[in-house]
């Protein structure tokens, strides 16, 4: 089953290798659909599809071949069936890893029972299944018992002859109750002894057989619905699932997946149980023990009844589940912006709102499941009591034997039903997930229309296009707050939007209207346009991302694209560069030269070979953005797709780029150049110019500024606002001309000047030279699960009292249950009381004259049992819940208090797996598990009591039994919890790349990475499925030992009641006992399975737990000692007092002593070389980091000694990326409702979006997706933009906040940024020369120092000063 994993065993990964097997990885097939509800299901391609599905080979994938385990430490090659089914291959693995000589990380699934293999055969299956029934009627229950029906046939057939056995063994304790010396043989007392171990053994071996058949089926259903699922989501263009879905579809699906079968084995079992049962009690009883076996049958089916209602809670929480993790996710990924507006109580109360309605819907059903397994108590309890008094009752004859053994009958049953409760809550959850499956798999993609062609023709044309975006996929509902809005569809709780073509058709409006243009070969297409005028839509109308209306689009030749806002993955600069292609030392450094990026190989730590976090998290928005460049023209594509590639960075880096790079290095090429930088579109070969969707101009430049239309206007004022720049300077002293590389001998240095990096790479540089790791690998706990984390569970349980007052309840319960055995055993001893019978009829309690009584109080004790068992049921679900809702609420907090160094090096797939699949554990599992626990302890320490009571010479074997089984269980649970430690680790890195293929869809599918995505996908899926693998079979392994040691307890007990002579316990009180040993020692062994997996389960706990303990804050929101005068800041002076700063201990120094004094109102523009210090300053304002040593002042009153909300919420940034959040436009303005409409409309018209908002259907009530995606760039920079309007502080940080809007809109936005800051203190990090001109002062940095401070008129009166420098660099770009 297992071998040794070549490329997965570190917590993060890489894509290298998978990129250097993608010419290794046979293309993925699907079958030509044969009617009209086939969909597509995955991406289709139909290469090598005949051999797919035939072949010895494919059809092994579905039978049960044995399993084997390649390691370097371990060899367990083909150890056939017994070893496989006995779990024997564990052994090695378990003494491995007590001795600490064993890295499970090493291994992972064979190629035969890894998720690519079995994917094609589900695929095949699914297929089918949508030709004969069609695509609304598929069942993907059937589809997945067809996958592995072999399989689940030998499973079946196992468990229903473990139920003849268990059965078998009745009749032996029927026969050991009648045993007498008098009428039977020693030989046969002892034969019947060893009837009863043999019969316990032979049912633990075919349970275990059980088991691992249906683990085996259920770890490939797992893998390949997980993988169809992402290659369904891969192929997705248009609309994508939303991210909280995907991963509770790897988290909490992909648990109950690999149970389902068993879940099914128990269902099947279950008719046979009944059926067996129903002809021995009759054979015993007569025809009254149809009437138990009846009441049986209701208790049954009352619990499946209660499986619809575990269904429908559980598809009503799943919604609520997903919209949380979404939310949480929204939040890790934007948490900076969130610090720096003070709004972490916003976004904690948005997650929290919907906790509570998650957490509302996760109590009824853990109700639901309390109930359904209150009824394995209850259910012999019950049956036994009404059966006894029905039988008496009409005077039918009933002595201690046959009561005694018809309540071990019924214990015998619900012994086998045991597990139904667990199988209803795993077919409840799986059909859940299944119909989650089945509703991501027939999602529809746009149609293809791009029509490919291989003539000499142009490079693409487009001919009267008129198309539309899919509907944005709806993850919040209209009839909730802005600040809960979620939708969860109440069928199967999913948070995406489905339409289909007419719907669409008729609902959203075309983005893009009769597109007509022409590419030739080798020409250069520049398209402008004002802010939202569809310049984006083109490029991913090219890219197939949107509906085709009418008209046609051809192209000739392959895409290269760069979006917008660059996708930036987990490696390393080279790996992010190179993205799989071949290396080539020269192309390569000449690509880095024409990117403008050899100057960041050297200031970056380890230059290309220096690790990126998670969206480039250490990168500024530039670097990322020439990275993506430098990815594109690296991979050689005939067409290249660029999406204002320019807005992010520095005007002489644009120079640059354009002439290095777009004009020499892809000379050749066919390119589309969106861009709000004008002066580049004269030396365009053509120029679109867009507007509403629609081409309104087209041609040459000279031909378009000839006609004096709407392009030459835009022309004109842009170069009217350079002339007007330009006559400013030269008012000024001039300084000499500088050539773009040199002054005087001197490297100049503007050149040198790129965008701001964040200076979080550079605080880096000693952890990556130490170990080359940005991302700090995932810590795993050692040894035991501490009594601390039970503890702090009970804590959250409400406290000690209250967890006590609810286990008194539980004691209540199981009392009752071990009362009414004793009552029963002491009715059936008081036989025919002084009745005047024969010696026939002693033991005949039916002709006691006191039957009415003891059916009276055997009655009411079954009532109140009952009574009791419902309101223990309520209060856990109550505490328990609330216990989960206590760790999220103090994980939450403590995550988004934490200091930005933890966001860093921490990746958000690592924490999404807290806040899903631990919650999932915490929520769901560890309550089910614990009331299990619970009630089975108790019923142990219940059996010992009776035993004790019946005949105390049985407590010797048990002490002896208890001497053997807990040191074992001690030792194994050791190599258990490992084992489950290293699965839990194993989902990080799956969920990370998950993540990853979400946010860069766009970027996996131009450069033809799908593939090597999938592989990566399925390496990550088959290394968590080997470690779940090897836990559920570590935990059978031990299941069967313990068995064995049972089995010994059985003979044991077998042979004293055969050997104890008649005057040591009366046959009912060894009726008794004997009954109660067979309820201790299955009851012990399901203890032990308990415990074990409530043990590994609680690893959950002490994950989440350890994030509560040991995430730092960084600083308290409020400082109630703190002095702060009313209104404060009210000027805006800002005093930086010897400030010194890094970003982290043991890294370097940053800022370096700064002495700055801003005066009140002042406008400063901030320049310097990258790594400078220049973002360092706004982190330090906002004290996003503590300094090291130094003060900053505002208005007099230092930072450093007041409440962090205090401070960040009088001040405001613009960032250079917007973020939007999933809400309503209201909210991402306003997210804590403290403004009215009227000024919300007001900001929105100062930042020129009123007319955008007021066109749209519900205003400011309209729907904002995930990253606001249903806006251009450029709108949710001025959304942006009127954020920081609205807070209307004294102090505001520009992060070149208009780099992404068109040149006339900028210029209006300078406008409206003068007006309504004036009388603020405006900081600029300048990234286009013209934007600081204006300004006040200058700040120059430079290594984290401050070299230059004047007005500009003053630097440029200095030829040798950096200022001048950056601006003789500028000047050279409009010549």
């Amino acid at each position: 089953m297992l071998c040794k994993a070549t490329c997965i065993h570190k917590s993060h990964w890489s894509l290298e290798s998978s990129f250097e097997q993608t010419e290794q990885t046979s293309k993925m097939s699907r079958t030509t659909k044969k009617n009209k509800d086939a969909v597509e299901l995955v991406p289709k391609d139909t290469e090598d599809q005949e051999t797919i599905f035939t072949g010895p080979e494919d059809q092994s994938v579905h039978t049960p071949k044995p399993l084997f385990l390649v390691s370097k430490n371990v060899v367990v090659k083909d150890p056939g069936y017994l070893s496989f089914i006995t779990c024997n291959w564990m052994g090695t693995i378990i003494w491995g890893l007590l001795r600490k000589k064993l890295d499970v990380s090493n291994y992972t699934l064979a190629q035969g029972n890894g998720a690519s293999r079995n994917e094609i055969l589900l695929r095949k299956f699914l297929e089918e299944e949508v030709d004969k029934v069609g695509l609304e009627n598929v069942s993907m229950l059937r589809v997945a018992l067809r996958f592995q029906f072999a399989s689940f046939v030998l499973a079946t057939v196992a468990i229903a002859f473990a139920c003849v056995i268990t059965f078998g063994s009745s009749t032996v304790v029927y026969d050991l109750l009648q045993y007498s010396p008098e009428t039977s043989t020693l030989s046969q007392g002892v034969g019947l002894a060893f009837a009863f171990f043999v019969t316990q053994l032979l049912f633990s071996f075919l349970f275990v057989t059980m088991k691992m058949f249906n683990l085996r089926s259920g770890i490939r259903l797992k893998g390949a619905c997980s993988l169809f699922v992402y290659k369904k989501i891969i192929a997705l263009r248009g609309e994508i699932v939303s991210l909280g879905e995907m991963i509770n579809v790897i988290t909490a699906d992909s648990v109950v997946l690999p149970e389902l079968y068993t879940a099914i084995s128990i269902f099947c079992a279950t008719p046979i149980i009944i059926l067996i049962a129903t002809i021995y009690s009759c054979c015993l009883l007569g025809a009254t023990a149809l009437i138990g076996q009846l009441v049986f049958l209701l208790l049954i089916g009352f619990q499946f009844i209660l499986l619809l209602a575990i269904q429908w809670s559980k598809g009503k929480s799943v919604g609520w589940t997903d919209a949380r993790v979404n939310a949480t996710s929204e939040v890790l990924s934007a948490i900076k912006l969130i610090k720096m507006y003070a709004w972490e109580e916003s976004f904690e109360k948005k997650i929290k709102d919907i906790r509570i309605e998650e957490r509302k819907k996760l109590e009824v059903s853990c109700f639901t499941i309390g109930l359904n397994a209150n009824i394995i108590i209850l259910n012999s309890i019950i049956t036994g009591s009404v059966l006894m008094i029905t039988h008496t009752a009409i005077g039918l004859p009933l002595n201690f034997a046959q009561a005694l053994t018809i309540t071990a009958l019924f214990s015998t049953m619900a012994s086998l039903t045991q597990w139904l409760p667990f199988g209803i809550l795993i077919l409840a959850q799986a059909l859940v997930a299944l119909h989650r499956i089945k509703s991501i798999l027939t999602l529809k993609n746009p149609e293809k229309y791009l029509i490919q062609k291989t003539d000499t023709g142009p490079a693409i044309v487009t001919e009267n296009a008129t198309m539309y975006w899919p509907k944005p996929a709806s993850e919040q509902a209209s009839n909730k707050p802005a600040s809960t809005q979620v939708r969860a569809n109440t069928d199967n709780g999913l948070l995406v939007n489905r339409l289909d073509d007419k719907d669409e058709k008729e609902e959203v409006p075309p983005a893009l209207r009769n597109i007509s243009f022409t590419l030739p070969k080798g020409h250069l297409l520049g398209v402008c346009g004002n802010m939202g005028s569809g310049k984006s839509s083109l490029i991913s109308s090219l890219l197939e991302q949107m509906h085709l209306q009418q008209g046609s689009v051809t192209a000739r030749g392959s895409f290269a694209y760069v979006p917008q806002q660059a996708w930036i993955f987990h490696g390393t600069v080279q790996q992010n560069i190179l993205m799989g292609e071949a290396f080539d030392q020269d192309r390569y450094n000449r690509i880095l030269h024409c990117c403008s990026l050899i100057p960041d190989m050297k200031i970056l730590p380890g230059g290309d070979q220096t690790e990126i976090g998670e969206r480039g998290i250490n990168l500024s928005g530039g670097q990322k953005q020439r990275i993506s460049l430098a990815r594109a023209v690296y991979s050689d594509r005939d067409i290249f797709l660029l999406d204002d590639p320019l807005s992010a960075v520095d005007a002489h880096v644009g120079k640059h780029i354009f002439e290095e790079c777009i004009k020499r290095e892809l000379v050749g090429k066919s390119i589309i150049l969106v861009t709000h930088q004008l002066q580049y579109m004269q030396f365009c070969d053509n120029v679109l110019l867009l507007d509403g969707g629609e081409i309104l101009e087209a041609g040459r430049h000279e031909e378009l500024m000839n006609g004096g239309g709407r392009y030459a206007q835009l022309i004109s004022r842009y170069q009217l606002e350079q002339s007007t720049v330009l006559l400013q300077q030269e008012n000024a002293v001039d300084p000499p001309f500088v050539e773009p590389h040199q002054t005087n001998g001197v490297v100049n240095q503007a050149f040198d000047i790129s965008d701001e990096m964040d200076d979080v790479s550079m605080s880096d540089k000693k952890i990556q030279e130490g170990d080359g790791q940005l991302i700090i690998k995932e810590f795993s706990s050692q040894g035991s699960i501490s009594w601390r984390t039970f503890h702090v569970y009970c804590q959250a349980l409400g406290g000690y009292f209250l967890a006590v007052a609810v286990l008194l309840l539980y004691v209540a319960l199981i009392g009752g249950a071990a009362f009414s055995n004793m009552f029963l055993a002491y009715w059936m001893e008081q036989g025919s009381g002084a009745a005047n019978v024969t010696v026939e009829d002693q033991a005949n309690v039916t002709l006691n004259p006191d039957i009415a009584f003891y059916q009276e109080v055997y009655g009411i004790i079954t009532l109140v049992i009952v009574i009791v068992s419902i309101i223990k049921t309520y209060f856990f679900a109550k505490v328990s819940l609330c216990a989960s809702s206590v760790f999220h609420m103090r994980m939450l907090e403590k995550v988004i208090a934490s200091p930005m160094s933890f966001f860093d090096t921490t990746p958000i797939g690592r924490m999404l797996n807290r806040f899903s699949k631990d919650m999932d554990e915490v929520d769901f599992w560890i309550p089910f598990e614990v009331n299990y626990f619970v009630n089975t302890s108790l019923s142990i320490v219940g059996s010992i009591v009776l035993i004790i009571y019946a005949f105390y010479k049985m407590v010797y074997p048990l002490i002896i039994f208890f001497a053997i089984t807990l040191p074992f269980h001690v030792l194994s649970q050791r190599a258990i919890r490992q084992l489950k430690r290293s699965e839990i680790t194993s989902r990080s890195p799956w969920i990370s790349h998950t993540s990853s293929t979400i946010e860069g869809l766009s970027t996996i599918h131009v450069y033809g990475k799908t593939d090597s995505y999938i592989h990566q996908y399925s390496l990550l899926c088959d290394f968590n499925s080997s470690h779940m693998y090897m836990f559920q079979s570590g935990m059978s392994w031990v299941y069967l030992w313990t068995s064995f040691i049972s089995s010994l307890l059985n003979l044991c007990v077998g042979l004293f009641v055969v050997l104890t002579p008649k005057d040591d316990a009366s046959g009912s009180m060894k009726g008794l006992a004997l009954t109660c040993v067979l309820q201790l020692v299955s009851g012990f062994l399901t203890l032990m399975d308990l415990a074990r997996s409530l043990d590994a389960r609680f690893c959950s706990v002490e994950r989440i737990q350890e994030y509560i303990k040991t995430c730092g804050s960084e600083g308290p929101r409020n400082v109630k000692e703190a002095q702060i005068p009313e209104g404060w800041p009210q000027s805006g002076s800002i005093n930086f007092q010897n400030y010194t700063m890094r970003y982290r201990e043991n890294t370097p120094i940053v800022l370096k002593g700064l002495q700055i004094h801003i005066k009140a109102g002042e406008k400063i523009g901030i320049v310097g070389r990258t790594g400078s210090g220049k973002s360092s300053l706004g982190v330090a304002l906002f004290r996003l980091v503590e300094p090291a040593f130094g003060s900053i002042l505002i208005d007099g009153v230092d930072i450093r000694h007041i409440g962090l909300q205090d401070l960040r919420s009088r001040l405001s940034i613009i960032p250079q990326d917007p973020v939007l959040f999933l809400g309503s436009v209201r909210y991402n303005l306003d997210p804590f409702n403290k403004h009215s409409e009227q000024e919300l409309w007001l900001v929105l018209e100062k930042t020129y979006l009123k007319d955008l908002v007021s066109g749209l259907p519900e205003k400011l009530q309209a729907e904002v997706v995930r990253n606001g995606e249903n806006f251009s760039v450029g709108q949710r920079q001025l959304m942006c933009m009127a954020r920081a309007l609205l807070r209307n502080t004294k102090i505001i940080l520009l992060d070149e906040a208009t780099a992404s809007i068109d040149a006339e809109t900028d210029a209006l936005i300078q406008t409206t940024i003068r007006e309504a800051f004036e009388g603020c203190t405006t900081l600029t990090i300048a990234h286009r020369i013209n934007t600081v001109l204006q300004a006040d002062r200058i700040l120059v940095m430079e290594q984290g120092q401050v070299v230059e401070f004047d007005s500009p008129d003053v630097l440029r009166q200095k030829p040798d000063s950096l200022f001048s420098s950056l601006l003789a660099a500028a000047n050279t770009i409009d010549a």
